[in-house]
C-alpha cells in the first residue's frame, strides 16, 4: 500500500520556527511537505489558469487544467479580495516573512534572502507563486525546467497524475514565476514538483491555507524548491544498503521507495551537529546523517554538509531538531510517497 505523507510547509504551522517553509500563516517546509521549516512562509470545473511571469528575472508558463481552484467572488464584474490577513509594511518596506507586509506578499526568491521587501498583492484572491529551483546537491539553480504546483491532497492520490494549479519553466536563473488565475482552494497545502531529466521526482511543500480555511494567502511563504538529482539518490541508496538495520534496507532505494531528504541550516549555511528528532517517542522512523566525507551515513548527526535522511516516517510525521545539544524550536512534517523523494529543510536563525 502506497505510503504517503506531505511536503513540510515552512510555517506550515507557525511551528516552523525558522525552517525553510513560511513564516507566514498558510506557507511552509519542507514543513507540511516536506517542504522547509523555519521562518518562511505559505467551482469552476475545468477551469484553465495561466500562470504569469515577470520577463525580468522569471521563467516562463504554461496553461493547465487545474484542480484545486475556486472561481473569484465578484460584484458588479469588479473582483474581492478573499481572506486577508495583513501585516503593517508598505510596498517597498523591509520584510523577512508575507505577515510583515500589509499585501501578504514579501518578495524573496530564496529563504536565505536578506534585501527582501513587500510587493503588491495578487489580485482576485489569486496566489502568486515566486521562488528557485534548486540542485540540493550543489545548492546551483535548475535552469529552463518545468515545475508543477499541485494539491497536496491530489498527490496523495499520486504526484504525476495530480492535476496542475499552475506549471511554470524556470528562467536561465532558476528563477520561477507564476500566479494562479482563480483563487487556489485546496486542503492541507500545496506542493512545487520538480522532476525529469537529470533530476528524481522531487516535491518540496510551498503553502498552506488560511487556517481554518482552504483559501490560501496572495503569496507563498517557501521559496527555496529542491530538485535531487537521481545519481545522487542511487549513490546514497548504495551507502545505505550495507546499514545494519535491516528496517533501513527495506526502506530502499530512496526514491522508489519514498523517503526524505533533508538539510539543516543555520543563517542560511549548512550547520553540523544536528539531530533531527521524532515528536513521537514510539516514531519507527530511521535518520541518518551524510558523513563528513560524502561517502556514507551515520547516526549521531550531521556533517558540516548537513545532510540527512529520514526512512520510513509515519503519514504527516513530524520531527523536530536541535543543534550542539539546544533545541530550535523549530518543527517538520515529512512526506513520503512512491516513487517520489520528498525535500525537508529546516532553517534556523
Amino acid at each position: 500500500m502506497q505510503r504517503t505523507s506531505l511536503v513540510t510547509l515552512g510555517l506550515l504551522t507557525a511551528l516552523v520556527a525558522t525552517v525553510g517553509c513560511g513564516d507566514d500563516k498558510g506557507t511552509t517546509a519542507t514543513d507540511g511537505s516536506t517542504g522547509t521549516a523555519g521562518d518562511t512562509e505559505e467551482p469552476t470545473a475545468g477551469t484553465t489558469p495561466t500562470g504569469t511571469t515577470d520577463d525580468a528575472t522569471a521563467g516562463t508558463t504554461t496553461t493547465d487544467d487545474t484542480e484545486g481552484t475556486t472561481a473569484p467572488t465578484t460584484t458588479g464584474g469588479v473582483c474581492e479580495e478573499g481572506m486577508q490577513m495583513p501585516g503593517a509594511g508598505a510596498e517597498g518596506t523591509a520584510c523577512t516573512a508575507n505577515a510583515d507586509c500589509e499585501s501578504e506578499s514579501c518578495i524573496k526568491w530564496t529563504d536565505s534572502q536578506t534585501d527582501a521587501v513587500c510587493g503588491a498583492r495578487a489580485e482576485c484572491g489569486n496566489t502568486r507563486f515566486i521562488g528557485t529551483l534548486t540542485d540540493f546537491a550543489t545548492g546551483e539553480p535548475i535552469a529552463n525546467t518545468e515545475l508543477r504546483v499541485v494539491g497536496a491532497l491530489a498527490a496523495i492520490q499520486g504526484i504525476e497524475s495530480a492535476v496542475d494549479i499552475v506549471k511554470v519553466t524556470s528562467g536561465a536563473d532558476g528563477r520561477i514565476d507564476a500566479t494562479s488565475e482563480t483563487p487556489v482552494n485546496t486542503g492541507i497545502g500545496v506542493i512545487g514538483v520538480v522532476g525529469g531529466g537529470d533530476y528524481y521526482l522531487t516535491a518540496t511543500g510551498l503553502a498552506q491555507p488560511y487556517e481554518g480555511s482552504t483559501l490560501y494567502p496572495p503569496l507563498n511563504g517557501i521559496h527555496d524548491i529542491w530538485g535531487v538529482p537521481t545519481a545522487k539518490l542511487t549513490e546514497w541508496s548504495g551507502y545505505l544498503m550495507t546499514d545494519a538495520d535491516q528496517a533501513v534496507v527495506d526502506a530502499l532505494p530512496l526514491g522508489e521507495s519514498g523517503g526524505v531528504v533533508g538539510l539543516v541550516r543555520q543563517g542560511g549555511a549548512p550547520v553540523a551537529g544536528a539531530v533531527v528528532v521524532p515528536e513521537n517517542d514510539s516514531s519507527t522512523a530511521a535518520i541518518r546523517y551524510l558523513n563528513e566525507d560524502g561517502m556514507g551515513f551515520n547516526t549521531d548527526g550531521t556533517s558540516s554538509n548537513g545532510v540527512f535522511v529520514l526512512l520510513n516516517p509515519s503519514i504527516a510525521e513530524k520531527f523536530t531538531v536541535e543543534i550542539g545539544g539546544n533545541a530550535t524550536g523549530l518543527t517538520g512534517t515529512a512526506g513520503s510517497a512512491k516513487m517520489a523523494v520528498f525535500a525537508l529543510i529546516f532553517n534556523a536563525p
